[in-house]
């Protein structure tokens, strides 16, 4: 059984104009103090800092006066130069479906609100957002290196202004690619942040224990994993949100599979079903669990009855499909199904591999030494490893 992933996420919230003004004056260094500042262009410094730090207001005739200051337009200060681009870049991070060409698209306007941020918060987000571009791209390792670099200015943020949002949103993103990319090392300093600063946020805390089961499953540490996976789902029950809390079962029965405890897998699995229901991919995913499961305890004929009733849903996600149809060779011992998975170009190298695993265990079961000779010269096509003939798993 597998578990289901989480995803990179955006933010991007004006910033207070006093508060971006401070930011401004501070970036150009301690010669520049908001006192100095003040004298500097001629303004009262006490109306300054009511500005900066108690959101005073600011007339136009004021604003443009710092503008001079700063050799800044007032466009710039106030972000509007940015909003076009900053608009449709959000647009094509939330696009239901998104090309190649709209992917490199993100790329360009991430990297063009980088090159023109200022000020430590506009520079956080541009560095976050340039994170989720390359995220998108599958670019992990970079996303990552980005979002470490935005990590030091959402703490600076949080030191000087309080504000969490930003921080939570770039910790969020690089506990994703954390367990994406299946390395772990420096990721305590960054799960001690967050249950330091969110400790009574459910999501925060749910997902920073999903980061731990994943840590300690990749590490071997199963029984510490499964243990992860009821906190988190602990975690996401206080949260009220159905996929999420769908999606914690679906973890917490892979651990159950894990232990053999197939019953209770089968129970978990049914239960998040109709949480996850509203949420094609979840769902599927989850069908999916349930499938191998029944599967493994040897219920094929009602296996059967669930892949058929979900595979037309499972046609929109055709490594699901593939998945499925490999599933169906195992319930009804028919190798029609998998070979029909073997020869769709549209299903992913590694399920086409698994096919080939399912089809040499099947033809080595009835002695069929041609048959599974061809079927793993096919296997080794996909893959440069030894062909683990009955470790598959659809």
């Amino acid at each position: 059984m597998s578990t289901l992933e989480n995803t990179a996420v955006t933010d991007a919230g004006k910033i207070p104009l006093g508060r971006r003004i401070g930011e401004l004056i501070n970036e150009q260094g301690d010669a520049n103090s908001i006192r100095k500042f003040a004298d500097q262009i001629g303004l009262n410094r006490e109306t300054l800092r009511k500005m900066v730090t108690e959101g005073r207001h600011i007339a136009p005739s004021e604003l443009r006066q710092i503008a001079e200051g700063l050799q800044m337009p007032v466009e710039r200060i106030k972000q509007i130069d940015t909003e076009k681009t900053e608009r449709e870049l959000k647009s094509l991070f939330h696009a239901k479906k998104r090309t190649k060409v709209m992917l490199m698209r993100t790329l360009e306007l991430a990297r063009y609100l980088v090159s023109v941020a200022k000020g430590v918060t506009e520079r956080c987000q541009s560095i976050n957002y340039l994170g989720q571009a390359q995220y998108l791209l599958e670019q992990y390792d970079e996303a990552h290196e980005n979002w470490l670099r935005a990590l030091d200015l959402a703490k600076e943020i949080l030191m000087e202004y309080g504000e969490t949002s930003l921080l939570h949103h770039v910790t969020k993103n690089l506990m994703a690619t954390y367990t994406l990319r299946r390395e772990y090392s420096n990721i305590e300093e960054l799960l001690q942040v967050v249950e330091s600063v969110f400790s009574t946020n459910p999501s925060a805390m749910g997902l920073a224990c999903y980061t731990r089961m994943k840590m300690h499953e990749v590490r071997g540490n199963h029984e510490r994993a499964k243990k992860y996976a009821y906190a988190a789902l602990e975690y996401y029950k206080q949260t009220y949100d159905n996929e999420q809390i769908g999606r914690a079962i679906v973890n917490v029965a892979h651990f159950e599979f894990a232990s053999k405890n197939y019953e209770e897998a089968d129970k978990l699995l049914r239960d998040s079903l109709p949480l996850l229901e509203p949420f094609d991919y979840s769902f599927i995913f989850a069908v999916n669990e349930l499938v191998k499961v029944m599967i493994k305890r040897g219920k094929h004929s009602a296996a059967k009855a669930m892949i058929e009733e979900h595979f037309e849903l499972a046609k929109q996600y055709h490594d699901f499909y593939g998945r499925l149809q490999i599933s169906n060779t195992v319930a009804t011992r028919n190798p029609h199904f998998a070979e029909k998975t073997l020869n769709d170009t549209t299903v992913s190298a590694s399920v086409r591999q698994l096919a080939c695993k399912c089809l040499i265990s099947y033809y080595s079961s009835i002695d069929d030494a041609e048959s599974v000779l061809r079927y793993y010269k096919m296997e080794r096509i996909y893959s440069n490893r030894d062909s683990e003939y009955f470790n598959w798993e659809a």
